[in-house]
């Protein structure tokens, strides 16, 4: 009985430990990735036509050409990237 419960024991000691590391080297990652991150946001950001596609969207909401603007937005990857950034940008300001 007691080589059972000092298994179980070892087993969660080394269970938690394990745990630990993995959150603080992955907090690490984070921290890393979010810096090369906000550059690469910026610059995703800073796209003009882009940016130009956002706003009729938004203003012409469920209107011909704000369907049409959704539909150039959701069509291409550099959309998507933009509106991947502007939700971080925004949650960033808002927290």
């Amino acid at each position: 009985m007691k080589s059972l419960l000092l298994f179980i024991g070892s087993v969660t000691l080394s269970t938690y430990a394990l745990a630990g590391n993995m959150l603080s080297s992955d907090s690490m990652d984070a921290t890393r990735d979010a810096t090369r991150d906000k550059n690469s946001f910026e610059k995703i950001l800073s796209n003009k036509d882009l940016e130009r596609l956002h706003k009729e969207m938004t203003r012409y909401g469920m209107s011909e050409i704000g369907m049409e603007a959704r539909r150039q937005m959701i069509g291409t990857e550099e959309g998507h990237a933009y509106h991947r950034a502007l939700q971080k940008k925004e949650k960033n300001t808002a927290g």
